[in-house]
Formats: C-alpha cells, structure tokens, sequence
C-alpha cells in the first residue's frame, strides 16, 4: 500500500523562471513524511513532544522533471524497509494533470532513510511496537527504474 498527497507549488518555492528551486523538493519530501506520519496516528510533533525524533540519516534524489509555480502535484510514498530502528522511505513526485483524464508525469524519485532516536540526545533507538504496527501495512518491494 501506498500514502498519497496533494500539494500546489507556492511562489516561494519557485525560482525567478516560475520552476521549483531544487531545495525547496526536501521540503515537500519532509512535508510528505508529516503527513504520512500523522496518516497512521503518529503526528511527527507528538512523537518528539514524546522523546522520539525520525530524523532523515540518507537521502538520494533524481530528478527527471520541471514542476512550476501553480502547478498542482501528487506525492506517493512507499516504505521499502522496517528495521530494528531504520525505516527506508521510496517517494514519486507527480505532476497532476490538465485536464485530469491526461496522464501524469513522473518529476523526482527519491529515497530516503530515518533513524528513531531519542530527542534531544539523538540517541538511535528501537522503532517502538505500535509505530512498526502502523507501519508495516506501507511496507512494499520497489523495482529499481532504470534510468
């Protein structure tokens, strides 16, 4: 199973041509891993409230398209691994279409790993039995693409 989310591309994140200035994808990326995070009960404000940070420990991103300012996206997100404290993430960027019976394009692949760690220290810890549980359901076999 997957998570999805919808997303505009603001201004701000765009460069002076109107496209998304590289950085600003990281940001969409965390905003997903939020959302994703919330989605199965454990909102990212609440698990460090509670002493329990996922901070990013990897990342590896490519880029095969533009997204520019007012376009609408959709971001899939995947879990590749459920380790001991580790979890592989795999994202998809789309763009969404005009009109909505066009198909959509694939903009960014990326994939990332987080690490539990106890806040504030960064200490690596256990993922904890209930985060796993709603986690598991996400977990998925990605087929590398080939480009």
């Amino acid at each position: 199973m997957r998570f999805e989310t919808k997303k505009q591309i603001r201004f701000h994140q765009c460069d002076p041509a109107g496209i998304v200035f590289y950085p600003q994808y990281f940001y969409l990326l965390h905003e997903a891993q939020e959302d994703f995070l919330a989605h199965i009960g454990y909102p990212e404000h609440e698990l460090i409230a509670s002493g329990l940070g996922v901070p990013i420990v990897d990342l590896k991103t490519e880029f095969l398209g533009m997204c520019r300012y007012g376009d609408e996206i959709r971001i899939s997100l995947g879990l590749t691994r459920v380790g001991n404290a580790s979890i592989g993430m795999h994202y998809e960027i789309y763009s969404c279409p005009h009109p909505p019976d066009k198909g959509s394009s694939l903009k960014l692949v990326a994939k990332t790993v987080i690490v539990c760690s106890e806040v504030p220290h960064g200490k690596v810890r256990a993922i904890p039995d209930g985060l796993r549980e709603a986690l598991l359901p996400y977990l998925e076999t990605i087929t590398e693409s080939k480009s």
